[in-house]
């Protein structure tokens, strides 16, 4: 799986996380205890680490496309993905 691909399903979980994180706002507002406050804590928690992850890759994303295209290069040419990489590897 390329790494185009797994940025792109970290954009998907992202907007989940967004909708998860909504709904348990809403929790909140209708039901204020400490349950519903908890869960709240959880989701945002969760959404801000995925959002986290994705400003990494915004931020460096001519990085990441160049490295996918030496990736590609290397493939065709010897087989396996390039050593050595400016970004980290999504799927690690």
């Amino acid at each position: 799986m390329s790494d185009m691909t797994l940025i792109a399903e970290d954009i998907l979980n992202t907007i989940h996380a967004i909708e998860e994180a909504h709904a348990a706002t809403t929790a909140l507002q209708n039901n204020v205890d400490t349950g519903a406050l908890n869960a709240f804590r959880l989701k945002m928690l969760a959404l801000q680490e995925r959002l986290e992850k994705l400003k990494v890759v915004l931020d460096n994303e001519e990085a990441f496309a160049v490295d996918e295209l030496v990736d590609a290069i290397s493939n065709a040419y010897t087989g396996h993905p390039a050593k050595y990489r400016k970004t980290p590897r999504m799927n690690a």
